[in-house]
């Protein structure tokens, strides 16, 4: 192969190839067998026909356009192996191949690619999300010990006097917001531990001091974070009774008693405490990266310029938007239109398709700037990084970690890609939390 024309047209690259006029010709040789093992001729096994007698029933043309297609994917392996072609500046995959000049002695062909865009990515530490990293207090761990240690509790009834914190106070309660009773809101007999923290902040504060058979009106503000987005920040009101007051009485914290637990290497009560709070933090470090990882995509997606949006990327993410909406439509039985105006909440599919073209360019945006932000970080996964990562999902499952790794054995070079956005994601949390 020789590469006569090597060149940027916009945002193309266009590449034109002279065969090797050896390759061509066996290229037409095998062509030729190929088209005559297939002819019909009376008097002649098929498959037997005799070369001249074939050489007469096949044309030149006929030859060509059989060895063209195989010849062309030759040519494309061999541009994708040479050092001429810089694979990194195009988008291998987006290829239009046009036949420049063609006969039994020679064959140029045109391949264009489009060019990857230019990516103009923020400064990490000039992105405006914030992240705080989590803390776990006293409080938390208490819960949780109370939690791990209520089966074994001893509880006595307080015929009289009042509720107190530590106490068990078994209670009706209903909820209502503007006046109105909302979903969720209302319980009877409901065990509620005073002082665990398990409820709304000041709900329990409010029963301290209530004594059997009280009622009471207590109002509470949920937390602007409450998962129910209906009652977050809003000022509520709780209509209670006390049905009955107990005492608990909790196990003694000893040596014998956290055995129980069975926590590696914890044995008394400081490791335990040590144990269960770095448990927690684990947790609400998961749940704040949730949490801020689309806040920082949104805004990588808002401050990343791209020069231009490709054709085949754009396509290939339209195509992938609508099979996983295909297939959701189907798993709830439904036809696509059905699907987009029933759930999606658009009027028709012009209205839906709209929205694909706009979520496809903020999600191929959103790539086209991890990536570009992966190369700058120069973010490497390395085979330390896979063999954690290989041990947190066995021990997650309970498998063997060989197991995992054959799994995975087919599906690497994806796991890496996985690995380095994940990287990525916790170099900027890490870059943003120290503002």
């Amino acid at each position: 192969m020789k590469i006569l024309s090597n060149k940027i047209q916009g945002n193309y690259t266009e590449i034109i190839v002279e065969a090797d006029k050896k390759a061509w010709t066996n290229q037409q040789e095998k062509a030729f067998k190929n088209l005559a093992s297939k002819l019909n001729i009376q008097g002649f096994r098929k498959g037997h026909i005799p070369l001249q007698v074939a050489k007469s029933k096949i044309t030149e043309p006929e030859i060509i356009n059989q060895a063209i297609n195989p010849m062309i994917d030759e040519l494309y392996r061999e541009i994708n192996s040479s050092k001429d072609f810089e694979k990194k500046n195009v988008i291998v995959d987006a290829l239009n191949v046009d036949v420049k000049k063609v006969d039994k002695n020679s064959l140029e062909v045109l391949f264009k690619f489009e060019n990857y865009p230019t990516i103009e990515t923020p400064d990490i530490k000039s992105l405006k999300v914030k992240y705080n990293l989590p803390k776990v207090d006293s409080k938390e761990v208490d819960s949780e010990i109370s939690r791990l240690s209520k089966n074994d509790w001893m509880l006595g009834v307080k015929e009289s006097g009042i509720i107190a914190n530590g106490d068990m106070a078994n209670i009706d309660f209903e909820g209502f917001l503007d006046d109105k009773p909302f979903a969720g809101g209302t319980a009877k007999s409901f065990d509620l531990e005073i002082g665990s923290g398990s409820f709304i902040p000041g709900f329990e504060e409010q029963l301290v001091g209530l004594k059997k058979g009280d009622k009471k009106d207590i109002f509470v503000t949920f937390p602007e974070n409450y998962h129910e987005k209906s009652l977050a920040g809003k000022k509520t009101k709780f209509a209670i009774t006390v049905n009955e007051i107990k005492e608990i009485t909790k196990p003694a914290m000893d040596a014998e008693y956290i055995k129980k637990f069975n926590f590696p290497n914890v044995n008394t009560l400081d490791e335990l405490r040590k144990h269960i709070s770095s448990q927690i933090l684990e947790m609400k470090k998961l749940q704040a990266r949730d949490q801020v990882v689309p806040l920082i995509s949104q805004e990588l997606i808002e401050k990343t310029k791209v020069s231009y949006f490709p054709e085949s990327l754009i396509k290939d993410e339209k195509n992938r938007i609508m099979t996983d909406i295909q297939n959701k439509a189907s798993q709830a039985k439904k036809t696509t239109e059905e699907y987009i105006q029933q759930n999606l909440g658009f009027k028709d599919l012009i209205e839906f398709n709209k929205n694909v073209n706009e979520t496809a360019n903020k999600n191929l945006t959103l790539v086209l700037s991890i990536e570009k932000l992966i190369e700058i970080l120069k973010i490497e996964v390395t085979e330390k990084d896979l063999n954690d990562y290989f041990e947190k999902v066995a021990k997650y499952y309970g498998a063997p970690v060989d197991q995992i790794k054959k799994q995975f054995a087919n599906r690497k070079e994806g796991l890496k890609v996985f690995l380095s956005q994940q990287k990525l994601f916790d170099e900027i949390i890490k870059q943003i939390s120290s503002k």
